[in-house]
């Protein structure tokens, strides 16, 4: 009955607090049903509320309103609640109970709990509610005179004492409920004292005045005495009787003397306010407000303060006199009588301290004094925890406020901490005071303080300084409770001490070393903190050992408030004396640093600065113990002593460990690790294991240690190839015969199996199977298994008998693991833990190694053969189905990203990540194995619990978002459906069904309808409310139409927030892919139930995912699309129709696909960047490029299929579909052609060639127009430059030749149409015959390079093309029809074929008609050529309107072989006046050397004016002309070109003026200033390093940086400092180049012309909101650069000019290659300043460092080849080794020697000085007769042969990169002819025919593939390279 009132008590209260919120509807809310609970008006036959007795039920929904009081926000409902509860206070003090047993459950007693909760929420609602302050306090002060009226009645009805008649108990009783109803209001209004204003609080103590009279006092006495005494059997007075013994067991015995106490309290509280305010007084305690740094809150000076004030004065001096006097009602014949008597005493010297601080004039301090000095000379008082802790509190109050006591205090507080025989917490509290005291003083009084109370600690003379274990009972100390006289004087102090016992002196030692901890603790002073622990330890061992103990004790707490340097020293010390006490047998002494060490490990949590110094000291002291011995005499003595001691540490390393943190393991610092391996090694060791007798003392500790440790396998070693095992000293530690010897005698009993395998092993790693065999199962004991895995990384266990070993331990651990978990007793949570075991095992199914691999399957399978449940849970099936998804990915990623290597993988939804290996095959083994293991998992478990699994499975496919899968195939989804559809074993009836042939019976039927009820109410909420915005906007329709119900309703709604979802994506406002679903869901939902036109709504329902047009809101509306059409077929001519319109605005609008922002430019007309590769901004180019064309092609997609689902349904669909062809086929013709789009672009054909087809009801004329526009829009394609493809998405490509070999069947289909003239109507059989031949090319091309390896694979897609190409003939008869339907097509077919006679027969054509070509720059090369011919005349006025050819071409016609033609030359002015100076800013050394040439000043002219608009491209124009003025290194011999060199600068100079002459002074000052130091360092050439060091920095010290400088070889950044000690000499016999650092401030430029097309595409991330990403505009990097005087950099610039043109070239296909063409800058003839390249070493120098080959590097610096850091640095060396093999076959690079070789950090090899070029070798010697280096070594990192997979990928790259480089030869080729009048030494007559040569141009796509590849075979078996290497090793010593 009792348990059935408390629940239905506390299930009110909580009604009540939820319905204390606003409700929606007040008259419905649960409070006021709760209010009916509790009727207010009177019984009928009752003369008051207090007779009408309160029922059990009334009381729980009374104290539930109580509780709801303080929460309740409006006043209306607080006013309500407020009369509710008024008459029960008011009747509070007499209000008669219904008797229940209920009553014994309510503490302490019925009245005084229902007159508190009732004050409190009174109060409470006073407090919080301004409006209601009148009527509380007329109810609370009706309650007072209520309890007043029962008192007089009650003393004028008082009976005899000896009266026992019912009148009498009834009389009895009433003083007694008043007594006590009064105790629970005074508790209620102590703690709401602030609710009063100060005449209110004053009326309410003299009420209480005149209640508590001494009359009341005597009679409450008299009242309980009778009560404790009565032997009636009265019911009532028994309940009376049995709670005067509750309250006086809780301590507070019923009697005047608690009335007392409440009253006193509540002075306390109404003095208090007079100091501080309510709000303060409840956060913090009133001494630690009157103690702070802070002004005391100080109140007006009127009358009713001061009135007040003089009250509560008059009324503790009056307590006080009646306590010191004694009265009537003060008997204390208890202890706990006599405890309440201190406890009023306490609070009346508190309430008096109060009056002293608001107003000394009123309390007298010296009266307070007197009072606090006497109480500390009493003894018996004094031993009163809280009176003594008033009593010095109030001592350093009044130091504060009275400085003059304070001195007199500091020297009386340490003599009373020492002889006041204080104990507990009273000797802190003292300390806390003596503290403040001293403080307040000054800092020295402190340390005086602390000093004289050390000094007490000395040695008694005749007495033993060692008191024995036996003086200590039970190990403890204890304080004396006696006071006599003192016998004996401690020297050193002026503090006696005089004690009567050992025991006595014993506890005030310990109270001396107590409060010298507590004042350094509340010191929080790292000084004073050193200083108390150094007294302190300084008295150990001088005292006795009880006093030892104490210190050990007292200064751990010390220890966690100090700073690192005292605390490492007690730690030290706590290890002295365990050993000391360990060795010596001193179990006391042990005890006590065992504790000291445990409370440190529990005071300090995980994020203390200390947490790390204590875990690392604990550490270190277990693996020292046992360091030194290593001989076989005292062996097994030291041994057990060092097991003992480490026995000693585990306990306080366990807590330590358990430390509650976010993190599994203790600490994330490898030396923490390290350590962590070590100690467990150090334990095995020493014998200490469960089985042991150490063990079994620890086994708990171990444990705790075991589950918060690391693998004992270092995580930085697992990569490597070497293991840590057999290096390891601690492993080795005790290594002799003997315990050799035990050691596998003990593993061997562990791993019986292994006997032998045992035998073989070391000892080293014998110990390490033995404490992982312990960690691990003391592991699995404690229910985790997973860390065994771990342990396989390590290369020791490679196919060996450790491995054999370690996985009988992997059984053992699961052994260990499933015996836990299936024999232990079952928790809550134990299910989901194992499954979170099963999920790791799991994502160990797919480690890149595999032997990890195998363990963790074996795992798995026994965790689900004997808890098959644990697949059941979600986190478990979820990690299965979410890792066959990432394995999928990860295997498609060698499709979407080919070459590129993605090793981890993270599912948030699955909480598993992986790493992979790089080895696609192994991922795919990987990927097929867990598939095999997860089908027959998931099928047992099925055939178990089919209905929870499969329910698992369909919250997993109903909670997936699939949008970042590819083509949204997810493996796991699939795998789900599959799992799902099967039929159990469990079901007899469905097994029993017979199978017939090849059907397939199951359960997919039932899984899907069981889904998409599933989804039904996923989905059934209504409309929900995203932000503010739709918030607003939905409250603003709701009031303005109140919605009723029906259909016209709902429409008119859906219509409205359509409408205002439509305009917020135009106004291009974020709408998140979410909302957009659901409000689109509510439409189509809508459409798919109702008839008649709803074209309002349809509109919306289109127009919407095509104004955001995004890929994923495409995919939304076709969804709903469809199925408003599968629903409501009536509905689909109308939503095709506003598709078609939508459509036709995206062609007209030029959206998506059809717009400009789509652009591919060619490379050389774009800013080429001196910069390395960047593949981000290549995948970022890429995706920008998909977002824009994806919803089209998504759309395309649609109206195909159901274009061919509705051939033949209305006339009038079929006219949209045709409608629909003809608006995009001539959009395309408008189109950028970007590569990406060539599938869209053929997608579109395909689409028109089926509705030329199969379309019905169009005339012949109307099929005609469309062939034609078909025809015409494919082949305006190829009037584009032949395009490769864009990036490596290799399925991308795969899709292209797929598409366009439909295209070819679809058009060999409709050939016969129209294959003839018919009437008006002409034959298209040329067009189509041309538009054949070139689908043919494409294929072919695209074949090439989508398998430029795989011979047997290059025609699988090609429709049986032989891959020839065609003859001339062939081309020559469809020239014309490709000249009419467009120039550029004629043009580019001399790009894809290289015939002759094509060339010459479009060259005709050109002649004959060249204004039909102006839109094609191309065609000047085909017009004009290599030099201006003859035949050319009228042509060249045409140049005044022709397309801007690229910077670099333009160039070239100002050399002579165009004969300074006007037409021509202002054509190239034009041209190149018509690109950015970014652009032409990359062609300075071309545009300078043709200057040579320039007869008419036009060169001149561009160069002055292009100077006006770009600084930068004036210096660097100045610098160029500088170093080209002379011929050599030395400016002896002029060039030619000196004297226009020389006017064209003056006349650039002259042009400055104002900020850019400033700028150009600043610049060239700054520079000069940093090559003069070259000429300075002359004379240091033959003196040592370090001089020539010393004199650079000199210099670099007297360098000023001005505003905007920069570097010649930075341009783009400007130098904001130096590191003027980064000065470094190079090697040099006759110069002196040296190496400096410099800051340099860079802008975030944009991506090579990409920033349009990025535009509305890119998404943040993290809002997943479309915009524009936003970086920081600028940042900062060192770059070291060398300056160099007397070498001519000018063939390095054009070479690392070459280098970058190649690198714009790559990235123009999205080439995944790396190169790095740093700056050289040519700045004076002989002098240049080149970059360094960061991060990088030369290959020669790992060859001095004793590395024997590139791969031996490899291996050592990024790990084992399974390593993923290994793969990746790899990986990028494969990458760059393609670019820069190709680019140094194609430039000739020689001298390539391994000093011009370089590898960066990230594994990329780079080529560097390129002295030697084109046509010239070292010495004039071709020794490099290859193609270009391809060593042994190389090739050894590519993989160790040519058949592994990075080989394959580096000869595809090289196969790719000189495919893309092809195309651009003209334009290379122009970058050098313009330098060849510069007289470098690299040029020979037949350079550029050489150059061309080796581009193979007469060959087609697949012959130079083949080609590239036997280079690529010559050079690896190329004997010249070696023989080189061998050169340079001997003439100048450069290793190999």
């Amino acid at each position: 009955m009792d348990g059935h009132q408390r629940l239905r008590g506390k299930a009110l209260e909580r009604i009540a607090l939820l319905s204390a919120t606003p409700a929606k509807d007040p008259k419905k809310s649960d409070l006021t049903r709760l209010y009916d609970a509790c009727p207010t008006g009177l019984p009928h036959n009752a003369q008051s509320l207090a007779h009408s007795p309160i029922s059990p039920a009334e009381l729980d929904v009374l104290f539930a309103l109580c509780k709801a009081a303080p929460l309740l926000d409006n006043v209306e409902t607080a006013g309500r609640l407020l009369r509710q509860l008024s008459p029960y206070l008011h009747e509070a003090p007499t209000q008669a109970i219904s008797p229940s047993p209920f009553l014994r459950s309510i503490e302490p007693s019925p009245w005084e709990a229902v007159t508190y909760d009732l004050s409190s929420a009174v109060l409470a609602i006073g407090l919080r509610h301004q409006d209601l302050h009148d009527h509380v306090i007329d109810c609370t002060t009706g309650y007072l005179r209520t309890c007043l009226r029962a008192v007089n009645s009650a003393s004028v009805k008082r009976p005899r004492s000896d009266s026992t008649g019912d009148g009498a108990i009834e009389e009895t009783l009433e003083i007694a409920a008043v007594s006590v109803s009064l105790l629970g209001f005074l508790e209620a209004i102590s703690l709401y004292t602030d609710f009063y204003e100060i005449s209110e609080r004053l009326d309410v103590v003299n009420l209480l005045r005149q209640i508590l009279d001494e009359n009341l006092m005597v009679s409450v006495e008299g009242v309980f005495s009778s009560i404790r005494t009565s032997e009636c059997s009265n019911r009532a007075l028994v309940d009376w009787k049995s709670y005067t013994k509750r309250y006086a067991a809780a301590g507070r015995p019923l009697g005047a003397m608690l009335l007392q106490r409440g009253f006193m309290r509540f002075l306390v509280s109404c003095s208090s306010l007079h100091i501080s305010t309510g709000e303060q007084l409840r956060r913090t305690d009133i001494f630690e407000i009157l103690t702070s740094d802070g002004e005391c809150f100080q109140q007006e000076h009127h009358e009713a303060r001061i009135g007040f004030l003089e009250v509560l004065t008059e009324v503790a001096s009056e307590s006080m006199r009646l306590l010191e006097h004694g009265s009537d009602y003060l008997q204390l014949g208890s202890a706990w009588q006599q405890q309440l008597a201190f406890a009023v005493k306490a609070y009346t010297l508190h309430v008096f301290l109060n009056c002293v601080v608001a107003d000394e004039e009123i309390a007298d301090v010296d009266l307070l004094m007197s009072w606090l000095e006497d109480t500390m000379a009493d003894p018996v008082q004094i031993a009163d925890n809280t009176l003594a802790c008033v009593v010095l509190k109030s001592l350093a109050v009044i130091a504060r406020f009275s400085p003059a006591i304070a001195s007199n205090l500091a020297r009386s507080l340490p003599r009373f901490v020492v002889q006041g025989g204080i104990k507990g917490d009273t000797v802190n509290i003292a300390a806390r005071s003596l503290t403040f005291i001293l403080r307040m003083l000054s800092q020295d009084a402190v340390i005086t303080g602390l000093y004289s109370l050390g000094n007490v600690l000395s040695a008694r003379s005749g007495t033993d300084r060692a008191v024995g274990t036996s003086e200590l009972p039970n190990g403890t100390l204890h304080s004396s409770k006696t006071t006599g006289p003192y016998s004996q004087n401690s020297p050193g102090s002026a503090i006696s001490l005089d004690l009567s016992g050992e025991e006595e002196t014993a506890a005030a030692y310990g109270n001396i070393v107590r409060a010298i901890v507590s004042m350094a603790t509340i010191g929080q002073d790292d000084k004073i903190t050193a200083l108390a622990q150094s007294m302190l330890l300084q008295k150990l061992g001088r005292v006795s050992l009880a006093v030892d103990l104490y210190i050990i004790a007292e200064t751990a707490k010390l220890a966690t408030v100090g700073g690192p340097i005292e605390f490492r020293s007690l730690l030290k010390l706590y290890s002295r004396l365990g050993h000391d006490a360990v060795a010596r047998g001193n179990s006391t002494l042990l005890e006590s640093v065992r504790n000291a060490r445990l409370y440190i490990a529990r005071a300090l949590d995980h994020d203390s600065a200390l947490y790390p110094i204590y875990l690392v000291h604990l550490l270190e002291t277990i693996v020292s113990k046992g360091d030194v011995h290593e001989s076989d005499n005292t062996h097994q003595a030291d041994v057990d002593l060092a097991a003992r001691e480490i026995l000693e540490l585990l306990p306080a390393l366990a807590t330590l460990a358990s430390v509650q943190t976010e993190k599994a393991e203790i600490s994330d610092d490898e030396n923490v690790g390290r350590l962590h391996r070590e100690a467990w090694f150090n334990v095995v060791v020493h014998g200490i294991n469960p089985k042991s007798s150490y063990g079994q003392q620890c086994t708990s500790y171990l444990r705790t240690l075991a589950m918060h440790s690391r693998s004992l396998i270092a995580e930085e070693r697992a990569d490597q190839y070497e293991s840590e095992i057999e290096l390891n000293t601690v492993l080795r530690r005790g290594m002799n015969a003997p315990h050799i010897t035990e050691q596998k005698k003990h593993l061997i009993l562990l791993l019986p199996r292994c006997e032998s395998d045992i035998r073989s092993l070391t000892y080293p790693k014998v110990v390490f199977l033995s404490a992982a065999h312990l960690v691990e199962t003391l592991r699995a004991g404690a229910g985790d298994c997973s860390h065994i895995l771990t342990y396989f990384l390590d290369p020791s266990l490679n196919g060996s008998a450790m491995e054999n070993c370690m996985t009988m331990i992997a059984e053992e651990v699961m052994t260990v693991y499933l015996r836990t978990i299936l024999g232990g007793p079952q928790q809550d949570n134990s299910a989901p833990l194992i499954a979170e075991q099963l999920a790791a095992m799991f994502t160990g199914c797919c480690h890149r190694i595999l032997r990890v691999q195998q363990i963790a399957a074996c795992c798995a399978e026994k965790i689900i053969i004997q808890m098959p449940s644990s697949l059941c849970q979600k986190s478990s099936l979820f990690a299965l189905l979410e890792l066959l998804s990432i394995m999928w990915t990860s295997c498609l990623e060698a499709e979407l990203d080919e070459y590129g290597l993605k090793a981890n993988y993270t599912s948030i939804r699955g909480k598993v990540s992986v790493e992979l290996s790089d080895d696609y095959n192994f991922r795919r083994s990987t990927l097929n194995n867990l598939y095999k293991r997860a089908r027959n998992w998931v099928t047992n478990v099925i055939n178990i619990a089919p209905l929870d699994v499969k329910g698992l499975l369909q919250t997993y496919l109903s909670e997936y978002d699939d949008e970042g899968a590819y083509g949204h195939v997810s493996l796991g989804r699939s795998f789900a459906l599959e799992m799902g559809s099967i039929i159990p074993s469990s079901d007899q009836r469905l097994g029993a069904i017979d199978r017939h042939g090849e059907l397939n019976i199951n359960t997919a039927s039932d899984f899907i309808a069981q889904y998409t009820t599933r989804q039904e109410y996923r989905y059934a909420d209504a409309l929900p409310e995203y932000d503010q915005e739709w918030a607003s906007f939905l409250h603003l329709r709701r009031n303005h139409h109140q919605l009723p119900n029906g259909i016209k309703q709902e429409v008119d709604d859906d219509q409205a927030i359509l409408a205002h979802l439509e305009h917020r994506t135009l106004d291009g406002k974020f709408v998140s892919i979410g909302e957009l679903r659901d409000m689109l869901r509510r439409a189509a939902a809508l459409l798919c139930k109702i008839s008649g036109d709803q074209c309002a709504i349809v509109q919306h329902l289109v127009g919407i995912p095509f104004s955001m047009f995004t890929k994923q809101s495409i995919k939304l509306g076709i969804s709903l699309w469809l199925g408003v059409i599968n629903e409501n077929p009536q509905m689909e001519p109308k939503i095709l129709s506003v598709i078609a319109e939508n459509w036709e605005k995206t062609v007209c609008n030029r959206v998506g696909v059809f717009s400009s922002k789509l652009q591919h430019l060619d490379p050389f007309y774009i800013k080429e960047e001196f910069a390395p590769t960047d593949k981000d901004v290549l995948m970022i180019k890429q995706q920008a490029a998909h977002n824009l064309i994806a919803p089209h092609l998504r759309l395309l997609q649609f109206l195909s299929s159901h274009f061919n689902a509705s051939r033949l349904n209305s006339p009038h669909s079929q006219r949209i579909f045709h409608k629909l062809a003809e608006v995009t086929l001539e959009g395309l013709k408008h189109s950028a052609g970007h590569p990406l789009a060539r599938d869209f672009h053929f997608q579109v054909v395909l689409f028109g060639l089926n509705v030329l087809r199969h379309g019905t009801g169009l005339s012949q004329a109307a099929c005609w127009r469309l062939k034609d526009k078909i025809l015409s829009s494919a082949l305006f394609w190829f009037s584009y430059p032949p395009r490769w493809s864009f990036g490596g998405n290799r399925l991308q490509i795969k899709a292209e030749v797929q598409v366009l070999a439909d295209v070819e069947r679809s058009l060999r289909a409709v050939s016969p149409l129209f294959a003839k003239t018919i009437g008006n109507l002409q034959s298209l059989a040329l067009k189509q015959d041309l538009l054949l031949l070139l689908l043919e090319d494409e294929q072919v091309r695209l074949v090439v390079w989508l398998y430029p390896l795989d011979h047997e694979k290059r025609h699988v897609f090609s429709s049986g093309h032989n891959g020839k190409v065609p003859s001339d003939a062939s081309l020559l008869s469809v020239l014309t029809s490709a000249w009419n339907e467009h120039p550029g097509l004629a043009i580019q077919l001399t790009t894809r074929f290289a015939s002759v006679r094509l060339a010459n027969e479009v060259r005709s054509l050109l002649l004959r008609s060249p204004e039909r070509a102006l839109e094609e720059p191309d065609a000047l090369q085909i017009l004009i050529g290599a030099s201006l011919p003859t035949d050319v005349s009228f042509q060249l006025k045409y140049l005044l309107y022709w397309a801007a050819v690229n910077p670099i071409t333009a160039v070239t016609y100002f050399l002579p072989e165009y004969r300074n033609d006007p037409c021509l030359i202002q054509y190239a002015m034009r041209a190149l006046e018509s690109h950015t100076v970014d652009v032409t800013f990359f062609y300075v050394p071309q545009i300078v050397q043709t200057l040579r040439y320039d007869v008419l000043g036009y060169v001149q002219r561009y160069i002055i004016e292009t100077a006006k608009f770009s600084q930068l491209f004036a210096h660097q124009i100045i610098w160029n002309m500088t170093a080209n003025a002379y011929k050599d290194e030395d400016s002896s011999i002029e060039d030619s070109l000196k004297p226009t060199l020389d006017i064209v600068r003056d006349r650039m100079t002259a042009s400055f003026s104002g900020s850019d002459k400033g700028f150009y002074e600043r610049e060239f000052a700054f520079f000069n200033e940093i090559t003069d130091i070259s000429g300075k360092l002359r004379p240091f050439i033959k003196r040592s390093k370090p001089e020539k060091k010393q004199k650079i920095e000199e210099e670099l010290r007297k360098i000023k940086v001005e505003v905007g400088v920069y570097l010649p070889s930075n341009p783009d950044g400007i130098v904001i400092g130096i590191d003027r000690k980064s000065g470094k000499p190079l090697q040099s016999h006759a110069k002196a180049p040296y190496m400096a650092t410099f800051r340099i401030k860079k802008n975030r430029g944009g991506m090579e012309g990409t920033d349009n097309m990025l535009g509305k595409t890119n998404q943040n991330v993290e809002t997943g909101q479309n915009g524009a990403v936003t970086q920081e505009s600028t940042y900062e990097v060192w770059q070291s650069a060398i300056f160099k005087v007397g070498d001519d950099c000018r063939q390095d610039v054009l070479a690392l000019q070459m280098i970058a043109a190649f690198r714009g070239i790559f990235n123009n296909v999205g080439l995944d290659v790396y190169v790095y063409p740093y700056r050289v800058t040519a700045t004076a003839p002989g002098c240049g300043v080149i970059d360094v390249l960061p991060n990088s070493i030369s290959r020669d120098m790992l060859g001095r460092e004793a590395v024997n080959g590139l791969y031996d590097y490899f291996v050592s610096k990024y790990g084992a080849e399974n390593s993923i850091k290994f793969q990746e640095a790899r990986n990028n060396f494969v990458k760059s080794m393609a670019a820069y093999s190709v680019i140094s076959y194609l430039l000739q690079f020689k001298d390539r020697h391994n000093g011009n070789i370089m590898v960066d950090d990230d594994g990329h090899i780079l080529h560097i000085d390129f002295g030697f070029c084109f046509d010239i070798a070292p010495g004039g010697v071709r020794f490099e007769r290859a193609p270009f280096k391809l060593t042994s070594e190389m090739v050894a990192v590519m993989g160790r042969n040519t058949n592994s997979q990075s080989y394959k990928w580096f000869e595809e790259l090289c196969i790719k990169a000189f495919l893309a480089s092809r195309q651009h030869t003209e334009k290379l080729c122009h970058i050098v002819v313009l330098m060849l009048g510069s007289g470098l030494p690299c040029f020979k007559p037949e350079t550029i025919a050489h150059l061309r040569q080796r581009f193979v141009l007469e060959k087609s796509e697949r012959e130079a593939a083949d080609f590239m590849r036997d280079l690529i075979k010559k050079s690896y078996s190329s004997y010249s390279t070696k023989g080189y290497d061998q050169f340079q090793l001997l003439t100048n010593g450069i290793p190999y």
